[in-house]
């Protein structure tokens, strides 16, 4: 081969071996590109399926929260709201919020359920508030408005009030003062080495969940609102660690809808809580679940078993002492005292609702039991 020809051949090869080098670097580059543009923002809100179930109480699927922290808005990555104002009730704590104001703070998503979201929204001036964002509420404006209207009348220190609402005909947004110290259920269930839960301290808090409960009941009973969705983490505690019952009258039963109802219930029950005096006795119930929960230690739902159903075996096999949660019974809590509290919870949890007693006869049973309680302490020597 003459020696031109060599290089022109050789000259080739260095030109496609060139050209297949900077086809390979392309197509990397376009791959990192591609990789970028898929990637998810680190300010999405998660799905419902991106969500951690923490099995927090009545059922897996009930309520589902999510531990990142982004700084996004309520109103960033869902549909827009329809322009309309903030009602703010009587707590001269948000005298000034505007609804331009709500929607364009910083919020944390604290979790997301079947029948709404929940924020804990950071504004500037370092208010902390928790907003509670329901949407396929099928209540008009008005019977909504005045519901909440009445709801700001029935107060009561141990129920968290509502402090502004907003209301449109497809979403509604609740705002609550937030509570850090999170709930009861996570007081009883979560893992804080070293925290005590002494008897005292739970006959207390039963005590004052009832009293307010029952507060609620006589103000509200004419008006048909039961609080409709009571468990234990619906029930806030304060910088004081004092009760405080949240989320009243934001569940409207639909007798048709077995997926409505509080956990816990069986189908035939679910069938029979349409009508508001129904809903009062499904509290009743819902209160028995937490006294349940108080006495034993135990989840509601627990690997396919139901505490209730489970208490209910226990009583029947004769080993009631093994109800009770090991940590106060270490304590020398009142076996006696115990005992009496759980003959309380399994009347509350009685299959019938027209069987179980009214929040009056709770109150009276457990204040008889509490007493008997601080009396016992006085007399220690």
């Amino acid at each position: 081969m003459k020696p031109i020809s060599k290089s022109i051949v050789m000259f080739s090869g260095y030109i496609a071996l060139g050209l297949v080098i900077i086809g390979l670097i392309l197509c990397r580059l376009k791959k990192k590109k591609r990789e970028r543009v898929e990637a998810p923002s680190p300010c999405k809100v998660a799905s419902v399926d991106d969500i951690v179930d923490t099995k927090p109480s009545f059922t897996s699927t009930d309520f589902k929260t999510d531990v990142s922290k982004s700084d996004y808005s309520i109103n960033s990555t869902e549909s827009a709201f329809v322009p309309s104002s903030l009602v703010v009730l009587t707590s001269p704590m948000v005298s000034d919020l505007k609804f331009e104001d709500l929607l364009s703070a910083p919020a944390e998503l604290l979790g997301r359920g079947k029948h709404g979201t929940l924020y804990r929204v950071i504004f500037e001036n370092g208010m902390v508030l928790a907003v509670k964002r329901i949407k396929g509420w099928m209540i008009s404006t008005d019977e909504f408005k005045h519901r909440m209207q009445r709801l700001d009348q029935a107060k009561h220190l141990n129920v968290l009030p509502a402090l502004a609402f907003y209301c449109s005909i497809h979403e509604k947004l609740l705002v609550y003062e937030y509570q850090p110290n999170g709930s009861l259920f996570t007081l009883l269930h979560g893992k804080q080495p070293g925290r005590k839960f002494e008897w005292a301290s739970r006959i207390k808090i039963a005590a004052k969940i009832a009293e307010a409960l029952a507060y609620m009941h006589r103000e509200l009973y004419v008006d048909g609102i039961p609080h409709g969705n009571l468990k234990s983490t619906n029930i806030l505690l304060k910088n004081n660690m004092e009760p405080c019952i949240s989320e009243y009258g934001l569940m409207v039963m639909d007798p048709q809808d077995p997926s409505s109802s509080l956990n816990g219930l069986n189908s035939m029950q679910q069938q029979t809580k349409g009508t508001s005096t129904n809903g009062f006795k499904a509290d009743i119930y819902g209160f028995g679940v937490i006294l349940l929960e108080l006495l034993t230690g135990k989840l509601v739902q627990n690997d396919g078993i139901d505490l209730t159903s489970w208490v209910h075996s226990v009583v029947r096999e004769e080993w009631t002492v093994e109800v009770f949660d090991k940590s106060i019974i270490s304590d020398g809590a009142s076996e006696e005292r115990m005992l009496n509290l759980l003959q309380v919870a399994i009347k509350c949890v009685n299959q019938a609702p027209e069987s179980r007693p009214s929040i009056s006869q709770v109150v009276s049973m457990i204040n008889t039991i509490k007493e008997e309680d601080d009396k016992s302490l006085v007399y220690e020597p």
